[in-house]
């Protein structure tokens, strides 16, 4: 699935996301499961967390992006 333009997209929508929370790259499908490659930009401190909360963040975008809901 494109994601070129996404965040775009949604702040015409008005869900506008900052630079930290526009993370997710890519996004496919294989059958009925969603998977999706999602990165922090490198100026952001990730040292303290499990897992980012812009990470975790951008890991949900799919759920709208294919239709999940």
């Amino acid at each position: 699935m494109a994601v070129d333009g996404l965040y775009e997209r949604l702040a015409d929508s008005g869900y506008v996301y900052g630079p930290v929370f526009q993370g997710l790259r890519a996004v496919w499908r294989a059958e009925r499961d969603v998977y999706a490659e999602v990165t922090l930009s490198e100026h952001v401190e990730a040292d303290g967390f499990g897992l980012h909360p812009a990470a975790l963040d951008a890991a949900l975008h799919p759920i709208g992006l294919a239709g999940l809901l």
